[in-house]
């Protein structure tokens, strides 16, 4: 009697960790990352944009890489994360790769990522959110 007691002790025990572990993933994984890619029209190859967008705790955050392997060219990359207030943010690469984050104080609606070569105008993405 006294082991089927310990038992069932133990299996309440083991079903009420289980719970806590399965609430915990629900809230950590509630909204992924959004990837995005845009380049300019001297192509992917040569520039690009490249990145995520995730609504964490409230704000919106924008992770990108900023790559330019043209020599005759720099690009222009412009970020804005629409929403109340928006935020604008702009990366010149020449020659370099840069990696750039930021985060907009409340969740935007959408992120607008801009492509420009100085030599052969824009490419424009809009995300969603």
């Amino acid at each position: 009697m006294r082991s089927l007691v310990h038992a069932a002790r133990i299996s309440v025990a083991l079903g009420a960790f289980a719970l806590g572990f399965a609430g915990l993933t629900g809230t950590a994984a509630a909204v992924p990352a959004t990837p995005f890619e845009v380049c300019s029209p001297l192509g992917c190859a040569v520039q690009s944009v490249r990145g995520t967008v995730e609504n964490v705790g409230g704000q919106s955050r924008v992770v990108a890489t900023v790559s330019d392997s043209s020599p005759a060219a720099t690009l222009t990359a412009q970020f804005v994360l629409a929403g109340p207030p928006s935020v604008a943010h702009r990366v010149v690469a020449d020659n370099e790769t840069k990696r750039v984050v930021f985060t907009s104080p409340t969740v935007a609606t959408r992120l607008t990522v801009t492509a420009c070569a100085s030599t052969a105008g824009c490419n424009t993405k809009t995300i969603p959110l």
